[in-house]
Protein backbone atom coordinates (compact mmCIF):
# COMPACT_ATOMS: atom_id res chain seq x y z
CA UNK A 1 0.00 0.00 0.00
CA UNK A 2 1.50 3.24 -0.73
CA UNK A 3 2.05 5.64 1.95
CA UNK A 4 0.86 9.52 1.40
CA UNK A 5 4.77 10.59 1.55
CA UNK A 6 5.15 8.12 -1.61
CA UNK A 7 2.39 9.34 -3.81
CA UNK A 8 3.45 13.51 -2.78
CA UNK A 9 7.17 12.14 -4.13
CA UNK A 10 5.37 10.29 -6.83
CA UNK A 11 3.44 13.40 -7.72
CA UNK A 12 6.10 15.31 -7.50
CA UNK A 13 8.15 13.60 -10.13
CA UNK A 14 5.51 13.89 -12.48
CA UNK A 15 5.22 17.49 -11.59
CA UNK A 16 8.22 18.09 -12.43
CA UNK A 17 8.50 15.83 -15.53
CA UNK A 18 6.01 18.16 -17.31
CA UNK A 19 3.19 15.82 -16.75
CA UNK A 20 0.78 17.79 -15.06
CA UNK A 21 -2.63 16.03 -15.76
CA UNK A 22 -1.35 12.58 -14.24
CA UNK A 23 0.57 14.78 -11.09
CA UNK A 24 -2.95 17.09 -10.55
CA UNK A 25 -4.48 13.85 -10.02
CA UNK A 26 -2.34 12.26 -7.35
CA UNK A 27 -2.46 15.80 -5.39
CA UNK A 28 -6.50 15.56 -5.68
CA UNK A 29 -6.69 11.53 -4.60
CA UNK A 30 -4.22 12.84 -1.32
CA UNK A 31 -6.19 15.63 -0.71
CA UNK A 32 -9.24 13.35 -0.41
CA UNK A 33 -7.13 10.93 1.42
CA UNK A 34 -5.65 12.84 3.87
CA UNK A 35 -6.76 16.74 3.30
CA UNK A 36 -4.85 17.90 6.70
CA UNK A 37 -1.60 17.28 4.48
CA UNK A 38 -0.60 21.09 3.19
CA UNK A 39 2.14 19.96 1.12
CA UNK A 40 -0.73 18.61 -1.77
CA UNK A 41 -2.82 21.58 -1.42
CA UNK A 42 0.15 23.85 -2.14
CA UNK A 43 1.20 22.28 -5.35
CA UNK A 44 -1.87 21.57 -6.83
CA UNK A 45 -1.77 25.26 -6.20
CA UNK A 46 1.40 25.94 -7.64
CA UNK A 47 -0.03 23.78 -11.00
CA UNK A 48 -2.38 25.23 -11.37
CA UNK A 49 -0.68 28.67 -11.18
CA UNK A 50 1.67 26.98 -14.09
CA UNK A 51 -1.60 26.65 -15.67
CA UNK A 52 -2.45 29.86 -16.10
CA UNK A 53 -5.50 29.66 -13.74
CA UNK A 54 -4.57 32.30 -10.66
CA UNK A 55 -7.94 32.06 -9.09
CA UNK A 56 -7.84 28.20 -8.33
CA UNK A 57 -4.37 28.52 -7.70
CA UNK A 58 -4.95 31.14 -5.18
CA UNK A 59 -7.58 29.18 -2.78
CA UNK A 60 -5.86 25.84 -3.25
CA UNK A 61 -2.76 27.74 -1.83
CA UNK A 62 -4.64 29.27 0.92
CA UNK A 63 -6.04 26.20 1.72
CA UNK A 64 -2.48 24.99 2.25
CA UNK A 65 -1.99 28.30 4.55
CA UNK A 66 -4.53 27.53 6.54
CA UNK A 67 -3.14 24.14 7.48
CA UNK A 68 0.38 25.29 8.17
CA UNK A 69 0.98 29.26 8.02
CA UNK A 70 4.37 29.20 8.84
CA UNK A 71 5.75 28.11 5.61
CA UNK A 72 7.56 30.74 4.03
CA UNK A 73 7.52 28.88 0.28
CA UNK A 74 3.48 28.97 0.98
CA UNK A 75 3.04 32.51 1.09
CA UNK A 76 5.18 33.07 -1.83
CA UNK A 77 3.97 31.32 -4.08
CA UNK A 78 0.48 32.61 -3.16
CA UNK A 79 1.93 35.98 -3.61
CA UNK A 80 2.57 34.76 -6.82
CA UNK A 81 -0.86 33.42 -7.45
CA UNK A 82 -1.83 36.85 -6.56
CA UNK A 83 0.09 38.78 -9.10
CA UNK A 84 -0.63 36.84 -11.61
CA UNK A 85 -4.40 37.78 -10.98
CA UNK A 86 -3.69 41.02 -10.91
CA UNK A 87 -3.50 41.25 -6.51
CA UNK A 88 -0.20 43.14 -6.53
CA UNK A 89 -1.21 44.78 -3.43
CA UNK A 90 -1.83 40.99 -1.78
CA UNK A 91 1.03 39.75 -3.44
CA UNK A 92 2.82 41.86 -2.42
CA UNK A 93 1.79 41.49 1.32
CA UNK A 94 2.26 37.56 1.34
CA UNK A 95 6.03 38.16 -0.24
CA UNK A 96 6.54 39.87 2.52
CA UNK A 97 5.18 37.47 4.93
CA UNK A 98 7.90 34.93 3.90
CA UNK A 99 10.73 36.88 3.74
CA UNK A 100 9.98 37.43 7.86
CA UNK A 101 9.44 33.55 8.06
CA UNK A 102 12.64 33.55 6.31
CA UNK A 103 15.07 35.78 5.88
CA UNK A 104 17.79 34.25 3.94
CA UNK A 105 15.95 32.73 1.39
CA UNK A 106 16.37 35.02 -1.37
CA UNK A 107 13.55 34.09 -4.02
CA UNK A 108 10.75 36.22 -1.83
CA UNK A 109 12.94 39.49 -2.04
CA UNK A 110 12.99 38.97 -5.69
CA UNK A 111 8.96 38.25 -6.03
CA UNK A 112 8.24 40.99 -3.80
CA UNK A 113 10.29 43.77 -6.41
CA UNK A 114 7.93 42.39 -8.59
CA UNK A 115 4.77 42.98 -7.07
CA UNK A 116 6.10 46.38 -5.66
CA UNK A 117 6.95 47.13 -9.33
CA UNK A 118 3.69 46.48 -10.39
CA UNK A 119 2.54 48.88 -7.56
CA UNK A 120 4.37 51.33 -8.99
CA UNK A 121 6.85 51.55 -5.84
CA UNK A 122 10.26 51.57 -7.52
CA UNK A 123 12.00 52.44 -4.43
CA UNK A 124 10.11 49.85 -2.53
CA UNK A 125 11.10 47.58 -5.34
CA UNK A 126 14.57 48.61 -5.76
CA UNK A 127 15.08 47.91 -1.88
CA UNK A 128 13.79 44.38 -2.33
CA UNK A 129 16.45 43.44 -4.80
CA UNK A 130 19.02 44.77 -3.19
CA UNK A 131 17.97 42.29 -0.10
CA UNK A 132 17.75 39.37 -2.99
CA UNK A 133 21.21 40.91 -3.82
CA UNK A 134 23.13 40.51 -0.01
CA UNK A 135 22.22 37.24 0.10
CA UNK A 136 22.99 36.34 -3.57
CA UNK A 137 25.15 39.04 -4.46
CA UNK A 138 26.69 37.59 -7.60
CA UNK A 139 23.45 36.60 -9.17
CA UNK A 140 23.41 37.72 -12.86
CA UNK A 141 19.20 37.95 -12.39
CA UNK A 142 19.31 39.68 -9.72
CA UNK A 143 22.09 42.63 -10.96
CA UNK A 144 20.02 42.76 -13.90
CA UNK A 145 17.22 43.27 -12.36
CA UNK A 146 18.19 45.94 -9.77
CA UNK A 147 19.82 47.83 -13.10
CA UNK A 148 16.85 47.74 -14.92
CA UNK A 149 14.92 49.10 -11.29
CA UNK A 150 16.99 51.76 -11.05
CA UNK A 151 16.86 53.06 -14.85
CA UNK A 152 13.31 52.46 -14.77
CA UNK A 153 13.24 55.37 -12.28
CA UNK A 154 16.10 57.29 -14.09
CA UNK A 155 18.11 56.98 -11.43
CA UNK A 156 20.93 55.75 -14.20
CA UNK A 157 24.31 56.21 -12.09
CA UNK A 158 22.74 53.51 -9.33
CA UNK A 159 22.23 51.33 -12.53
CA UNK A 160 25.09 51.94 -14.43
CA UNK A 161 27.11 50.85 -11.39
CA UNK A 162 24.62 46.88 -11.34
CA UNK A 163 25.34 47.08 -15.06
CA UNK A 164 29.19 47.43 -14.85
CA UNK A 165 29.26 44.32 -11.93
CA UNK A 166 27.39 42.33 -14.22
CA UNK A 167 29.97 43.16 -17.27
CA UNK A 168 32.66 41.90 -14.78
CA UNK A 169 31.16 38.92 -14.06
CA UNK A 170 30.71 38.56 -17.86
CA UNK A 171 32.51 40.39 -20.07
CA UNK A 172 30.91 41.54 -23.00
CA UNK A 173 27.81 40.53 -22.49
CA UNK A 174 25.10 41.61 -24.93
CA UNK A 175 22.01 42.67 -22.91
CA UNK A 176 24.83 43.82 -20.64
CA UNK A 177 26.60 46.03 -22.72
CA UNK A 178 23.22 47.42 -24.29
CA UNK A 179 22.20 48.72 -20.78
CA UNK A 180 25.42 49.87 -20.47
CA UNK A 181 25.02 51.77 -23.68
CA UNK A 182 21.70 53.34 -22.55
CA UNK A 183 23.15 54.74 -19.05
CA UNK A 184 25.99 56.27 -20.81
CA UNK A 185 23.81 57.83 -23.47
CA UNK A 186 21.72 59.60 -20.52
CA UNK A 187 24.76 60.62 -18.83
CA UNK A 188 26.12 62.37 -22.25
CA UNK A 189 23.01 64.73 -21.90
CA UNK A 190 22.65 63.94 -26.00
CA UNK A 191 19.12 63.08 -25.93
CA UNK A 192 17.82 66.71 -24.21
CA UNK A 193 20.38 69.03 -25.52
CA UNK A 194 19.14 72.26 -27.02
CA UNK A 195 20.97 72.59 -30.54
CA UNK A 196 22.20 76.39 -29.47
CA UNK A 197 24.39 74.62 -27.17
CA UNK A 198 24.60 71.01 -27.44
CA UNK A 199 28.81 71.75 -28.06
CA UNK A 200 29.11 72.45 -24.89
CA UNK A 201 26.44 70.43 -22.86
CA UNK A 202 27.08 66.99 -24.42
CA UNK A 203 29.56 65.17 -22.96
CA UNK A 204 31.12 63.88 -26.12
CA UNK A 205 33.74 60.91 -24.09
CA UNK A 206 30.17 58.86 -22.45
CA UNK A 207 28.59 59.50 -25.72
CA UNK A 208 31.51 57.80 -27.44
CA UNK A 209 31.16 55.18 -24.64
CA UNK A 210 27.13 54.51 -25.55
CA UNK A 211 28.75 54.12 -29.39
CA UNK A 212 30.95 51.71 -27.60
CA UNK A 213 28.78 50.16 -25.81
CA UNK A 214 26.12 49.38 -28.80
CA UNK A 215 28.62 48.52 -31.13
CA UNK A 216 29.56 45.87 -28.75
CA UNK A 217 26.01 44.68 -28.22
CA UNK A 218 24.66 44.73 -31.72
CA UNK A 219 27.68 42.45 -32.63
CA UNK A 220 26.73 39.85 -30.01
CA UNK A 221 23.15 39.86 -31.45
CA UNK A 222 21.20 41.97 -29.02
CA UNK A 223 17.78 43.07 -31.24
CA UNK A 224 17.81 46.65 -30.10
CA UNK A 225 21.34 47.87 -29.82
CA UNK A 226 21.22 48.22 -33.81
CA UNK A 227 18.10 50.58 -33.82
CA UNK A 228 20.33 52.23 -30.77
CA UNK A 229 23.26 52.61 -32.38
CA UNK A 230 22.04 54.24 -35.47
CA UNK A 231 19.36 56.17 -33.83
CA UNK A 232 21.67 57.77 -31.46
CA UNK A 233 23.86 58.20 -34.19
CA UNK A 234 21.58 60.15 -36.24
CA UNK A 235 20.48 62.66 -33.23
CA UNK A 236 24.07 63.44 -32.66
CA UNK A 237 24.95 64.34 -36.23
CA UNK A 238 21.76 66.54 -36.24
CA UNK A 239 22.65 67.69 -32.71
CA UNK A 240 26.08 68.60 -34.33
CA UNK A 241 28.23 66.57 -31.91
CA UNK A 242 29.87 63.06 -33.78
CA UNK A 243 32.63 63.48 -35.59
CA UNK A 244 33.75 62.03 -38.82
CA UNK A 245 35.92 59.16 -37.01
CA UNK A 246 32.83 58.33 -34.63
CA UNK A 247 30.43 58.69 -37.71
CA UNK A 248 33.27 56.24 -39.89
CA UNK A 249 32.72 53.01 -37.49
CA UNK A 250 29.01 53.27 -36.80
CA UNK A 251 28.74 53.52 -40.69
CA UNK A 252 30.60 50.42 -41.44
CA UNK A 253 28.09 48.45 -38.67
CA UNK A 254 25.24 50.60 -40.93
CA UNK A 255 26.21 48.82 -44.05
CA UNK A 256 26.47 45.36 -43.00
CA UNK A 257 22.96 46.26 -40.98
CA UNK A 258 21.91 46.86 -44.57
CA UNK A 259 23.29 43.93 -46.56
CA UNK A 260 20.60 42.26 -44.11
CA UNK A 261 17.77 45.05 -43.66
CA UNK A 262 17.95 47.09 -47.01
CA UNK A 263 14.62 49.14 -45.60
CA UNK A 264 16.55 50.04 -42.49
CA UNK A 265 16.26 53.88 -42.90
CA UNK A 266 18.34 54.80 -39.64
CA UNK A 267 21.07 52.80 -41.21
CA UNK A 268 20.77 53.95 -44.46
CA UNK A 269 20.88 57.72 -43.09
CA UNK A 270 24.11 56.91 -41.26
CA UNK A 271 25.51 56.16 -44.40
CA UNK A 272 24.47 58.96 -46.24
CA UNK A 273 25.54 61.58 -44.08
CA UNK A 274 29.06 59.91 -43.74
CA UNK A 275 28.92 60.48 -48.03
CA UNK A 276 27.87 64.24 -46.93
CA UNK A 277 30.51 65.02 -44.27
CA UNK A 278 33.32 62.92 -47.03
CA UNK A 279 31.84 65.93 -49.86
CA UNK A 280 30.51 62.65 -51.93
CA UNK A 281 26.88 63.91 -51.97
CA UNK A 282 26.51 62.69 -55.99
CA UNK A 283 27.00 59.29 -53.82
CA UNK A 284 25.04 59.90 -51.38
CA UNK A 285 22.16 60.71 -53.47
CA UNK A 286 22.76 57.68 -55.61
CA UNK A 287 23.20 55.19 -52.56
CA UNK A 288 20.04 56.55 -51.15
CA UNK A 289 17.89 56.12 -54.27
CA UNK A 290 19.25 52.64 -54.63
CA UNK A 291 17.75 51.29 -51.22
CA UNK A 292 14.56 53.53 -51.64
CA UNK A 293 13.77 51.36 -54.65
CA UNK A 294 12.46 48.81 -51.64
CA UNK A 295 9.94 51.59 -50.14
CA UNK A 296 7.04 53.00 -51.75
CA UNK A 297 5.91 56.53 -51.63
CA UNK A 298 3.71 56.23 -48.78
CA UNK A 299 6.01 54.28 -46.94
CA UNK A 300 8.46 57.38 -47.71
CA UNK A 301 6.25 59.81 -46.51
CA UNK A 302 6.18 58.38 -43.22
CA UNK A 303 9.50 58.22 -42.43
CA UNK A 304 11.06 61.90 -41.33
CA UNK A 305 14.76 60.58 -42.29
CA UNK A 306 13.47 59.38 -45.73
CA UNK A 307 11.96 62.29 -46.72
CA UNK A 308 14.71 64.56 -46.20
CA UNK A 309 16.88 62.26 -48.16
CA UNK A 310 14.63 61.62 -50.92
CA UNK A 311 15.09 65.68 -51.43
CA UNK A 312 18.68 65.27 -51.92
CA UNK A 313 19.85 65.65 -55.04
CA UNK A 314 23.49 65.17 -56.30
CA UNK A 315 23.43 63.32 -59.67
CA UNK A 316 24.76 65.48 -62.49
CA UNK A 317 21.26 64.26 -64.79
CA UNK A 318 19.25 65.71 -61.93
CA UNK A 319 20.39 68.74 -63.12
CA UNK A 320 20.81 68.41 -66.67
CA UNK A 321 16.91 67.37 -66.57
CA UNK A 322 15.69 70.72 -64.74
CA UNK A 323 17.34 72.87 -67.85
CA UNK A 324 16.31 70.61 -70.18
CA UNK A 325 12.18 70.62 -68.44
CA UNK A 326 12.09 73.24 -66.17
CA UNK A 327 9.38 73.27 -63.23
CA UNK A 328 6.27 74.74 -63.55
CA UNK A 329 5.95 75.12 -59.98
CA UNK A 330 6.05 78.54 -59.29
CA UNK A 331 4.84 79.77 -62.69
CA UNK A 332 1.42 78.36 -61.40
CA UNK A 333 1.22 81.05 -58.62
CA UNK A 334 -0.26 84.36 -59.67
CA UNK A 335 2.21 87.06 -58.55
CA UNK A 336 1.98 91.01 -58.39
CA UNK A 337 4.70 93.75 -57.48
CA UNK A 338 2.28 96.50 -56.79
CA UNK A 339 5.23 98.57 -54.81
CA UNK A 340 8.42 97.60 -56.96
CA UNK A 341 11.59 98.38 -55.52
CA UNK A 342 14.00 100.88 -56.86
CA UNK A 343 16.97 100.23 -59.18
CA UNK A 344 19.04 102.44 -57.00
CA UNK A 345 22.21 99.73 -55.89
CA UNK A 346 20.71 99.25 -52.38
CA UNK A 347 20.78 95.99 -51.09
CA UNK A 348 17.19 94.47 -50.32
CA UNK A 349 16.30 93.05 -47.77
CA UNK A 350 13.27 90.52 -48.92
CA UNK A 351 11.27 88.53 -46.16
CA UNK A 352 8.98 86.26 -47.34
CA UNK A 353 5.90 84.55 -45.52
CA UNK A 354 2.55 83.65 -45.21
CA UNK A 355 -0.04 85.84 -43.58
CA UNK A 356 0.02 84.55 -40.20
CA UNK A 357 3.66 84.55 -39.96
CA UNK A 358 3.85 88.31 -41.06
CA UNK A 359 0.73 89.31 -38.72
CA UNK A 360 2.81 87.65 -35.92
CA UNK A 361 6.26 89.30 -36.52
CA UNK A 362 6.30 91.25 -38.94
CA UNK A 363 6.06 94.77 -37.00
CA UNK A 364 9.16 93.47 -34.48
CA UNK A 365 11.27 92.97 -38.09
CA UNK A 366 10.69 96.56 -39.20
CA UNK A 367 11.57 98.25 -35.87
CA UNK A 368 15.10 96.40 -36.09
CA UNK A 369 15.22 97.06 -39.77
CA UNK A 370 15.00 100.91 -39.03
CA UNK A 371 17.09 100.52 -36.26
CA UNK A 372 20.10 98.09 -37.13
CA UNK A 373 20.24 98.26 -41.89
CA UNK A 374 19.47 101.29 -42.42
CA UNK A 375 21.76 101.47 -45.08
CA UNK A 376 19.05 98.53 -46.90
CA UNK A 377 15.63 98.51 -48.88
CA UNK A 378 13.24 96.36 -47.46
CA UNK A 379 10.60 94.17 -49.58
CA UNK A 380 8.12 92.17 -48.03
CA UNK A 381 6.49 89.39 -50.33
CA UNK A 382 3.44 87.42 -48.52
CA UNK A 383 1.44 84.31 -50.02
CA UNK A 384 -2.33 84.94 -50.02
CA UNK A 385 -2.92 87.78 -48.21
CA UNK A 386 -6.39 88.96 -47.10
CA UNK A 387 -7.25 92.41 -48.45
CA UNK A 388 -6.66 93.71 -44.86
CA UNK A 389 -2.82 92.55 -45.04
CA UNK A 390 -2.64 93.65 -48.62
CA UNK A 391 -3.83 97.05 -47.73
CA UNK A 392 -2.14 97.23 -44.34
CA UNK A 393 1.26 96.60 -46.80
CA UNK A 394 0.35 98.97 -49.27
CA UNK A 395 -0.06 101.54 -46.32
CA UNK A 396 3.52 101.02 -45.04
CA UNK A 397 4.88 100.90 -48.66
CA UNK A 398 3.48 105.04 -48.73
CA UNK A 399 4.90 105.56 -45.13
CA UNK A 400 7.62 108.20 -45.13
CA UNK A 401 9.20 106.37 -42.39
CA UNK A 402 9.20 102.86 -42.71
CA UNK A 403 9.42 102.40 -46.50
CA UNK A 404 9.02 99.21 -48.25
CA UNK A 405 8.58 97.75 -51.45
CA UNK A 406 5.88 94.83 -51.50
CA UNK A 407 5.08 91.80 -53.77
CA UNK A 408 1.82 89.32 -53.15
CA UNK A 409 0.99 85.94 -54.84
CA UNK A 410 -1.85 83.94 -54.81
CA UNK A 411 -1.80 80.05 -54.95
CA UNK A 412 -4.33 77.37 -54.17
CA UNK A 413 -2.08 75.14 -51.90
CA UNK A 414 -5.20 73.80 -49.97
CA UNK A 415 -4.43 69.96 -51.47
CA UNK A 416 -1.24 70.44 -49.54
CA UNK A 417 -0.59 68.81 -45.61
CA UNK A 418 0.65 71.81 -43.51
CA UNK A 419 4.27 70.75 -43.42
CA UNK A 420 4.63 71.22 -47.17
CA UNK A 421 2.61 74.19 -47.03
CA UNK A 422 4.78 75.85 -44.49
CA UNK A 423 8.20 74.75 -47.13
CA UNK A 424 6.06 76.42 -49.63
CA UNK A 425 5.87 79.81 -47.75
CA UNK A 426 9.15 79.50 -47.14
CA UNK A 427 10.39 78.64 -50.50
CA UNK A 428 8.70 81.26 -52.69
CA UNK A 429 10.67 84.00 -51.94
CA UNK A 430 13.93 82.45 -53.66
CA UNK A 431 11.39 82.82 -57.12
CA UNK A 432 10.94 86.54 -55.78
CA UNK A 433 14.73 87.15 -55.29
CA UNK A 434 15.31 85.72 -59.13
CA UNK A 435 13.03 88.43 -60.18
CA UNK A 436 14.02 91.10 -58.03
CA UNK A 437 17.38 90.06 -59.50
CA UNK A 438 16.51 89.94 -62.85
CA UNK A 439 14.81 93.40 -62.70
CA UNK A 440 18.48 95.06 -62.07
CA UNK A 441 17.37 95.24 -58.45
CA UNK A 442 19.58 94.16 -55.31
CA UNK A 443 21.68 92.81 -54.35
CA UNK A 444 19.00 90.71 -52.58
CA UNK A 445 19.26 89.41 -49.26
CA UNK A 446 16.89 86.86 -48.20
CA UNK A 447 16.09 87.01 -44.72
CA UNK A 448 13.46 84.91 -42.05
CA UNK A 449 10.92 87.30 -40.95
CA UNK A 450 11.14 85.49 -37.34
CA UNK A 451 14.17 87.37 -36.06
CA UNK A 452 15.77 90.45 -34.81
CA UNK A 453 18.50 92.11 -36.93
CA UNK A 454 21.66 93.18 -35.01
CA UNK A 455 23.26 94.48 -37.48
CA UNK A 456 23.41 96.16 -41.06
CA UNK A 457 24.40 93.55 -43.50
CA UNK A 458 24.39 96.11 -46.19
CA UNK A 459 27.23 98.08 -44.50
CA UNK A 460 29.26 95.30 -44.40
CA UNK A 461 28.59 93.99 -47.61
CA UNK A 462 30.75 97.34 -48.97
CA UNK A 463 33.57 94.70 -47.40
CA UNK A 464 32.84 91.97 -49.11
CA UNK A 465 35.37 91.36 -52.38
CA UNK A 466 34.48 89.45 -55.64
CA UNK A 467 31.36 88.08 -53.96
CA UNK A 468 28.23 85.82 -55.60
CA UNK A 469 26.66 84.47 -52.62
CA UNK A 470 26.85 84.96 -48.98
CA UNK A 471 25.47 81.63 -46.93
CA UNK A 472 24.98 81.61 -42.99
CA UNK A 473 26.71 77.99 -42.91
CA UNK A 474 25.78 75.37 -39.86
CA UNK A 475 29.75 74.26 -39.87
CA UNK A 476 29.16 71.28 -37.56
CA UNK A 477 28.42 68.92 -40.33
CA UNK A 478 24.73 68.28 -39.38
CA UNK A 479 23.67 67.22 -43.32
CA UNK A 480 22.54 68.67 -46.51
CA UNK A 481 19.45 69.61 -45.33
CA UNK A 482 20.90 71.43 -42.25
CA UNK A 483 23.76 72.89 -44.12
CA UNK A 484 23.39 76.45 -45.62
CA UNK A 485 20.92 77.95 -43.52
CA UNK A 486 17.77 79.54 -44.98
CA UNK A 487 17.48 82.38 -42.29
CA UNK A 488 20.23 84.39 -44.71
CA UNK A 489 20.96 84.26 -47.64
CA UNK A 490 22.08 87.11 -50.22
CA UNK A 491 22.26 87.06 -53.61
CA UNK A 492 24.91 90.01 -55.96
CA UNK A 493 24.05 90.91 -58.81
CA UNK A 494 26.44 89.25 -60.78
CA UNK A 495 25.90 86.07 -63.45
CA UNK A 496 27.21 83.52 -61.54
CA UNK A 497 24.79 84.62 -58.28
CA UNK A 498 21.54 84.46 -61.02
CA UNK A 499 22.88 81.28 -62.64
CA UNK A 500 23.18 79.41 -59.27
CA UNK A 501 19.53 80.74 -58.10
CA UNK A 502 18.09 80.18 -61.36
CA UNK A 503 19.26 76.20 -60.27
CA UNK A 504 17.61 76.57 -56.86
CA UNK A 505 14.90 77.58 -58.15
CA UNK A 506 14.75 75.11 -60.53
CA UNK A 507 15.07 72.53 -57.96
CA UNK A 508 12.55 73.36 -55.57
CA UNK A 509 9.90 74.06 -58.00
CA UNK A 510 11.01 69.98 -59.45
CA UNK A 511 10.20 68.83 -55.89
CA UNK A 512 6.71 70.56 -55.54
CA UNK A 513 5.88 69.68 -58.91
CA UNK A 514 6.66 65.96 -58.19
CA UNK A 515 5.05 65.72 -54.74
CA UNK A 516 8.34 65.50 -53.36
CA UNK A 517 8.38 68.58 -51.17
CA UNK A 518 8.93 68.35 -47.52
CA UNK A 519 10.45 70.81 -44.90
CA UNK A 520 13.71 71.57 -45.14
CA UNK A 521 13.73 71.51 -49.12
CA UNK A 522 14.74 75.55 -49.07
CA UNK A 523 17.78 74.54 -46.98
CA UNK A 524 18.34 71.28 -49.55
CA UNK A 525 18.07 73.33 -52.78
CA UNK A 526 20.78 75.61 -51.96
CA UNK A 527 23.52 73.63 -50.47
CA UNK A 528 23.28 70.25 -52.84
CA UNK A 529 23.04 72.91 -56.04
CA UNK A 530 26.57 74.29 -54.59
CA UNK A 531 27.75 70.90 -54.41
CA UNK A 532 26.85 70.16 -57.82
CA UNK A 533 28.44 73.43 -59.41
CA UNK A 534 31.59 72.58 -57.16
CA UNK A 535 31.59 69.24 -59.18
CA UNK A 536 30.57 70.38 -62.46
CA UNK A 537 32.38 74.22 -62.16
CA UNK A 538 30.36 77.46 -62.32
CA UNK A 539 29.95 77.25 -58.74
CA UNK A 540 29.34 80.87 -57.28
CA UNK A 541 32.13 83.05 -55.34
CA UNK A 542 31.04 82.04 -51.91
CA UNK A 543 30.99 84.51 -48.75
CA UNK A 544 30.52 82.05 -45.09
CA UNK A 545 28.96 83.33 -42.04
CA UNK A 546 29.26 80.87 -39.09
CA UNK A 547 25.51 80.19 -38.07
CA UNK A 548 27.04 79.75 -33.96
CA UNK A 549 28.83 83.31 -34.26
CA UNK A 550 26.19 85.07 -36.93
CA UNK A 551 26.24 88.50 -36.86
CA UNK A 552 23.23 89.93 -38.71
CA UNK A 553 20.07 88.23 -36.70
CA UNK A 554 18.71 86.81 -33.78
CA UNK A 555 16.54 84.36 -34.87
CA UNK A 556 13.65 84.14 -32.31
CA UNK A 557 12.23 81.15 -30.21
CA UNK A 558 8.80 80.04 -32.26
Amino acid sequence: MTTVSEALRMAVGLHQGNRLAEAADIYRKIIQAAPEVADAWHLLGVLHHQSGQSAEAVRLIGEAIRRDPLCAAYHDNLGSALRAAGQADRAAAHHRVATAIDPGWVKPFGNLAGALTDLGDGTGAAGALRRALRLAPESDAYLLRLGDCLYAQERTVEAEECYRRLDALHPGRADCRYRLGLCRLAASGLMGAVLATAGKTVDRAALGEAVAAFTDAAAGGHADAGKNLFGTAVVAIQTGVTDDATLDRIAAAARRRLMVEPRDSVALSVVCYLLYRRGRLDLASRFFRKHARHWTPQDIAADFEMLLWSMVRGEPAFFDGLAAEPPACFSRAVRRMPVPPQADGRPILLVGCDESYWRRFGAGFLATRLEKAPSCALHVHVVNPSNDTEAELMRLAGDGDTPLSVSVETIDLAALPEPVRLTYFASARFAVTQQLLRQGAGPVIQVDVDALLLADPGVAMADWQAWDVAVMQDRRGRGPTRDFLAGFLAFNRTPAAQSYLDLVVAYIGRHFDDDRAFWGLDQAAPYCTYDHLVHSGGAPALIRFDFEAFPFLHFLAK
